[in-house]
């Protein structure tokens, strides 16, 4: 059967660069799938024509899009005639072309291919956030180009975004891994992440929010515009997890299926364990508020988490909280009030689905430390 295709040359305006120019990527639409492909080559939005998916005017570069447009729709027609099924992963390797040994995404994908199958959702989504923002940073990297500039310059392209430490040092986590795999491949020499970028120091994970705090996020004027909408949701995904503990990823993951009888019950991405925790008021209001009995799906809607930890930071100022607040605090919050609460280290591990109880000690003498400091106070002197 003839595959039903369109090629066609498009303006992405969803990834606008600081310097106003939108890259351009070849759209393939083939039985229902959808494929883009990056061009290499960005314009400002003035010289796109859109009613003719090209740039304005004939010159080279329309021409350059015009024949390799036909060359995919060649590729596609020369399959049906050899009667083999197109796939995405086909039409990548003939646009990446003989070369494609040297193409960067493409080892890439090849060890994530490898590597998605041992390991949780929640780590996938890292490696996949790191695919994203190269292919921000630079859409068409070939192996030869690996060097410690280039990971110097991805880093301080990272840093212009506004990712924080924790973010770069997950970054380079990652990256690292990516690169030994290549280099136990003998595609590169050495693994220029680790010679060039030094370890991030990770935001410390013991800052956490009282009671008193959390009363000042929930009662800080947020109306700042058109930022109001973005840094609204942001506070009630950030409340929802002091009152709940839940990971950024299990917040913006929740279904309406895992309320059951006012608890929480799901798997943790990151994890993989069940989580069983009790709704107080707090928490089912702002469920409330997002008409979770009415819906089917998710009950948040989509914010990104370089968006919320950004938001978060203009909602310590709002709050006059002289604390570094990250989407963890949250977490961190639940976890040391129950502990200030007295509640036992066990209950503790169970409520956040912690492993090992070894985890939970850390909120348990966190309160030690508190008290010891309040008994010091006596005098008998």
């Amino acid at each position: 059967m003839k595959t039903v295709r369109t090629v066609k040359t498009v303006l992405r305006n969803d990834k606008m660069k600081a310097n106003g120019e939108c890259p351009l990527y070849f759209q393939i639409i083939f039985n229902s799938k959808v494929l883009k492909l990056p061009t290499g080559v960005s314009l400002e939005p003035k010289f796109w024509d859109s009613s003719k998916n090209y740039p304005r005017g004939r010159n080279v570069l329309t021409k350059k899009l015009e024949k390799r447009e036909q060359e995919i729709r060649d590729f596609i027609d020369d399959c049906d005639l050899q009667g083999i099924i197109v796939t995405k992963e086909q039409i990548k390797e003939f646009y990446n072309g003989k070369g494609q040994k040297d193409d960067f995404y493409y080892h890439f994908d090849k060890f994530t291919s490898r590597k998605f199958k041992k390991i949780k959702n929640g780590t996938k989504n890292h490696y996949s956030l790191l695919k994203k923002q190269l292919m921000d940073f630079k859409p068409n990297i070939l192996i030869k180009d690996l060097d410690t500039k280039l990971m110097e310059d991805f880093f301080t392209h990272l840093k212009k975004k506004g990712i924080g430490n924790s973010g770069l040092a997950m970054r380079r986590k990652n990256l690292i891994t990516v690169l030994e795999d290549f280099k136990k491949q003998n595609l590169i020499r050495d693994n220029y992440c680790k010679l060039a970028i030094e370890r991030f120091e990770e935001n410390k994970r013991d800052v956490f929010l009282n009671k008193l705090e959390v009363k000042k996020i929930k009662d800080a004027n947020l109306e700042i515009g058109s930022l109001a909408n973005g840094l609204n949701l942001t506070r009630d995904l950030f409340l929802f997890s002091c009152y709940t503990g839940l990971r950024y990823s299990d917040v913006v993951t929740l279904d309406c299926e895992h309320i059951v009888d006012e608890m929480i019950v799901k798997e943790s991405i990151k994890t993989g364990n069940k989580v069983v925790v009790p709704l107080i008021k707090e928490a089912l209001g702002i469920l409330k508020k997002y008409n979770y009995k009415k819906k089917k799906g998710r009950i948040f809607p989509e914010r990104c988490n370089v968006s919320v930890n950004r938001d978060l930071k203009i909602i310590g100022v709002r709050a006059k909280i002289d604390k570094i607040i990250t989407f963890h605090v949250g977490r961190h919050t639940f976890g040391s009030n129950l502990a200030h609460s007295n509640v036992q280290p066990f209950s503790i591990m169970n409520l956040m689905g912690h492993r090992d109880v070894r985890t939970t000690e850390r909120y348990v003498n966190f309160n030690t430390d508190i008290l010891s400091k309040e008994v010091r106070k006596l005098e008998y002197l």
